[in-house]
């Protein structure tokens, strides 16, 4: 399963500032590090995306076992902010695209 944290705060749907989030978090715990030629890469089973125009976390639920502190403080800071979180079944896939989509509301 999937754990889903999307930049949405208010009922209106008004997207978490700044924008940038989601990859300030992920580095901020240790989950982002800059491999060859200056590309960020991700730790396995985490990922930013962009779900329905707001900036996202996708993470693999069993991060909670490979990095529990980090996925301990990225749910600690999405229940301090008020952030929108779900579960979803699918995989990270770390390809160009996401191998998942925002469930319609």
């Amino acid at each position: 399963m999937l754990i889903v944290i999307e930049g949405v705060v208010t009922p209106d749907k008004q997207k978490f500032r700044p924008s940038d989030w989601a990859e300030m978090l992920l580095e901020g715990v240790g989950l982002a590090h800059f491999g060859p030629h200056h590309t960020i890469r991700y730790a396995h089973g985490v990922e930013p995306a962009t779900a329905d125009g707001h900036s996202s976390i996708i993470m693999d639920e069993a991060l909670e076992q490979t990095h529990p502190e980090a996925f301990s403080e990225i749910l600690r800071f999405a229940h301090e902010n008020h952030l929108h979180a779900f579960m979803k079944e699918g995989i990270i896939s770390h390809a160009t695209e996401p191998s998942w989509s925002a469930p319609r509301r």
